[in-house]
């Protein structure tokens, strides 16, 4: 678990085709793609960052960002996402 400025965070792969990023018991999944050298990691254009992340990840896309981009270990690239059911607790 790596720690941020403001609370604790973790980057976790998960199976081939996701990476959750979580604070606490708070987690979202993003699409990964694994075909690739280095595996990619889809995120939501910034105009649409806050209508399909959880609400706790709003006005944070570039921190969040820039911590998935430092340990994710694949490529950033941004694209359309879907909406709902991207949250995830433990």
């Amino acid at each position: 678990m790596q720690t941020g400025k403001d609370a604790e965070f973790e980057v976790e792969p998960r199976w081939k085709e996701e990476v959750v990023y979580w604070e606490g018991a708070e987690g979202f999944v993003f699409d990964a793609g694994w075909g690739v050298d280095p595996p990619v990691l889809y995120i939501p254009f910034p105009e649409e960052w806050d209508a399909v992340t959880a609400p706790w990840m709003h006005g944070r896309r570039d921190e969040i960002v820039e911590r998935l981009r430092r340990h994710s270990r694949h490529r950033i690239e941004a694209g359309p996402y879907s909406g709902p059911g991207r949250r995830a607790t433990r």
